[in-house]
């Protein structure tokens, strides 16, 4: 890592915050204009200098692109590609593993991958980030709960007790984290929405009550509207929700009102549909990003392996005008085995419509054998008595070709990456 600074530079986050602040409260017409000049921009700093993109990346759609309405004519990059291309292949000319900084993906997917930023690229990406946490409530005194695997990098600031971390190591034993946690007393939190329910479990277990935090930004999985509120009740604290990857940052964040807008101005945002066709954020199917600020590792239609529903803006909060991410379906991954060895999409299955979470802290569909699948449930006070039975009714009349089993269970584990599995196959 020669040449890069041991801690986080604070000048570079300020000043990217102010651009990109600025640049999320321009009108959907002006906002469309910089993302797509943004856009042209990448994408010719990736044909020009990034030797997989100069293969793959026709030169006649490179040369007549004019905006994210001409990305249908590029190629798509899946995960598989990403991980098995040899060291150099996606890192543009000028840059190496010396002077950028690596970030692996939790290996959610089951394929992780590995990315390389440049400081600038990281300046701006901080900035964003940055920008997420104090549009939903961070004040400079707070001090950040996170929970996620592995230790990130300290800021300047924190020597003057400003925007201090609190690392809650969701890969560590839950007393361990427990214990982390109570001795960091952190006021905001940020994370996995099952590590930090578990959290609040083995605290209420333990007879702590902790009235500590104002806001809890969740990040990384999907939640149900039970364990939000089970979170949130217990702290007594404000929600909001953020999704966010390793590879795009953050995809979207919400607002006042609750609705998950799409953070247009930093990702180019497609939605790519069963039948093989793709469009600009809206529809339902697997969503392909682009991340706009990336010189070292540049992603063109990247993958990400998120089935997820994108609808057109209509919620007025007067603070956010793109569009909104309606759900996130669970991982493109996702997939069970019917008896006649048909591969579906398990978001069928998962959809609210579909599925009942009233009263549902926490979810898992597992699979054991082909043509049959066992939704386990983790029940909060409000849930009916007849939950699992209920549940399995409910799932067996759209899961044509399935055996469905269901039955309560205290606490479903997560995997190693603190993350819990949607679907899991045994």
């Amino acid at each position: 890592m020669s040449g890069l600074p041991a801690t986080i530079p604070v000048v570079p986050v300020l000043w990217n915050l102010g651009l990109a602040r600025a640049r999320e409260r321009l009108p959907p017409a002006r906002l469309r204009a910089v993302q797509d000049r943004l856009l042209t921009r990448l994408v010719r700093h990736a044909h020009a200098r990034v030797p997989y993109y100069r293969r793959t990346l026709p030169a006649a759609a490179v040369a007549t692109l004019r905006g994210a309405g001409g990305l249908a004519a590029l190629p798509v990059l899946d995960r598989a590609t990403l991980r098995d291309l040899p060291a150099g292949e996606l890192l543009a000319e000028g840059f190496t593993p010396g002077n950028t900084r690596e970030a692996p993906t939790s290996g959610s997917s089951g394929v992780p991958v590995r990315l390389r930023y440049s400081e600038r690229d990281l300046g701006y990406l901080r900035a964003t980030y940055l920008h997420d946490l104090l549009a939903s409530g961070l004040r400079p005194w707070d001090r950040i709960g996170y929970f996620r695997v592995g230790g990130f990098r300290r800021h300047r600031l924190e020597r003057l007790g400003l925007a201090r971390n609190v690392h809650v190591n969701t890969g560590l034993g839950l007393d361990e984290q427990a214990e982390a946690f109570l001795a960091g007393r952190p006021t905001f939190l940020w994370g996995f929405p099952g590590a930090i329910a578990t959290l609040v479990d083995e605290l209420l277990r333990r007879g702590v009550a902790y009235r500590g935090v104002h806001t809890v930004v969740f990040a990384g999985e999907a939640t149900t509207p039970a364990a939000r509120e089970h979170v949130l009740g217990y702290f007594g604290a404000r929600g909001h929700e953020v999704y966010a990857s390793v590879e795009a940052y953050t995809i979207a964040r919400s607002c006042p009102r609750g609705s998950l807008h799409l953070r247009s101005a930093d990702v180019v945002v497609e939605v790519l549909h069963d039948d093989g066709t793709s469009s600009l954020a809206d529809g339902e199917g697997e969503i392909l990003v682009t991340r706009l600020h990336a010189e070292a590792m540049p992603l063109v239609r990247y993958r990400l392996g998120d089935r997820v529903l994108i609808e057109p803006d209509d919620c007025g909060c007067g603070v956010l005008r793109t569009p909104i991410v309606r759900r996130i379906q669970g991982r493109a991954e996702d997939r069970v085995v019917t008896a006649d060895g048909r591969a579906l999409h398990a978001d069928f299955l998962t959809n609210p419509r579909i599925l009942p979470t009233e009263g549902v802290r926490r979810f898992q569909i597992v699979q054991r054998r082909p043509g049959a699948v066992e939704i386990l449930l983790v029940p909060g006070p409000s849930a009916p008595g007849d939950l699992a039975e209920t549940v399995r009714r409910a799932v067996a009349g759209a899961a044509h070709g399935l055996e469905v089993t269901a039955r309560t269970v205290d606490a479903i584990d997560a995997e190693p990456n603190g993350k819990v599995r949607l679907v899991k196959t045994l």
